[in-house]
């Protein structure tokens, strides 16, 4: 008896294994990458660093969308590293998400593919430099740097370790993008000025000391800006006030939104690898305004507390953004790839097809470049002649002084 239930035993365990290889499985659609799923192979493995008010509405976006795979978060403030952690432990449904104090701790993990870096714009660059030396493709949050001569060493480190590297300044292509082929395909003319109506320049932060909360790391927070006492506001990434009001860390909502909306101008027009070769003062023939003025003659105005969003004026014509015009005929535009309809779509696409993104780094230090000769242009109040090659104002040597900082040690931005 016991030989005949082992012998049942046996063919009903083949019948049962042959039926289970034969049958079709059911494993869910996602998985195999149909659908429009993502196969978990294939995911991007990222890394968020910088969780204050951008950076947790980043990681919704990016925890939300199926191209991705969040392994951990970085903050020097433990209360935004555990609240972050939390999130993405959430919405995995496991205790996997991985939480550090120092972002080089997440540069070090060879299965990281990317990182978010959605620090005050003071780190930008040398958090995106190392990352690209090591081995991770980038997704910056815009402005994407805080100085002339940063914009040249985050394009050089893109290229020198061959990353995939963005700009994360969204409304360039979202909110802005459809003015170009109407503008390029010549619906009012030569277009001769430009007006983009943003916030303030920055100024120096002068706030009383406050006592540093527990779980904050504030000289790391400080980075290579001055060391400075402790306040609140001076570290706050509200968009009403917070770091993005002083030159320590920022430079003003002149580059905060200016990335946005010169970056859409420029792209309008097709000027978004170019950088100004005059900036003027306000009070230049006239004019309320400081100007940057293009190779091909484009004056685009900072028009500051002015009644624009972004106003075109040309030779036959006015274009506001917001208009109802449709383009002439049909222009061939740099759009996003892979027919991707948001930044972080692009980004996927590309670092998977190993291509320039949208906003490529270039793209963005470009944009990012003419804020800061506005910035300058208002804090010396005269005409300047600027030499993009060689990363110099001609004959003003005050002006020159302008296109660097001196970085704290040990928080110094590496050579590339």
């Amino acid at each position: 008896m016991k030989k005949q239930a082992s012998t049942i035993s046996r063919r009903s365990f083949l019948a049962a294994t042959a039926a289970a290889i034969s049958a079709p499985q059911l494993v869910p659609a996602n998985v195999l990458g149909y659908d429009g799923g993502v196969a978990p192979s294939n995911k991007i493995n990222l890394f968020h660093i910088g969780l204050g008010n951008r950076g947790n509405e980043l990681l919704g976006g990016f925890l939300n969308n199926s191209n991705y795979h969040v392994l951990g978060v970085c903050d020097c403030y433990k209360a935004h590293l555990d609240h972050a952690k939390g999130r993405v432990n959430q919405r995995y449904g496991n205790e996997d998400a991985a939480g550090y104090a120092h972002y080089e701790d997440a540069l070090d993990r060879e299965d990281v593919d990317a990182i978010v870096c959605a620090t005050p714009d003071h780190w930008h660059t040398k958090i995106s430099v190392e990352a690209c030396r090591a081995g991770k493709d980038v997704y910056c949050e815009k402005p994407l740097t805080l100085t002339l001569q940063e914009s040249r060493l985050i394009v050089q480190a893109a290229r020198k370790y061959n990353r995939v590297c963005t700009s994360g300044s969204q409304r360039v292509m979202e909110d802005y993008g459809y003015i170009a082929p109407i503008l390029q395909s010549g619906c009012i003319g030569e277009v001769k000025e430009v007006y983009v109506g943003l916030g303030n320049p920055p100024w120096h932060c002068y706030l009383p000391e406050q006592p540093i909360p527990e779980g904050m790391d504030w000289d790391r927070w400080q980075g290579q800006a001055p060391l400075a006492p402790y306040n609140s506001e001076r570290c706050s990434g509200s968009y009403g006030g917070g770091w993005r009001n002083y030159t320590e860390y920022g430079n003003g909502f002149l580059a905060d939104w200016g990335a946005h909306k010169f970056g859409g101008a420029m792209y309008a027009l097709g000027l978004d690898a170019e950088e100004p070769v005059e900036i003027l003062p306000r009070g230049y023939n006239g004019s309320d305004y400081v100007c940057a003025v293009f190779k091909n003659g484009v004056k685009m105005y900072h028009a500051w507390n002015g009644p624009h969003d972004i106003t075109f004026i040309g030779t036959e014509g006015e274009f506001r953004h917001g208009q109802k015009m449709d383009p002439l005929y049909p222009v061939e535009v740099r759009r996003y790839s892979g027919g991707a309809t948001n930044i972080a779509d692009d980004f996927a696409f590309c670092v998977r097809n190993r291509l320039r993104p949208f906003q490529d780094f270039f793209y963005g230090a470009c944009t990012a470049s003419v804020c800061q000769l506005i910035t300058i242009g208002h804090k010396l109040n005269r005409q300047l002649k600027w030499d993009a090659a060689n990363c110099r104002f001609i004959n003003d040597e005050e002006a020159n002084r302008h296109v660097a900082r001196v970085q704290r040690y040990p928080y110094v931005i590496p050579v590339v």
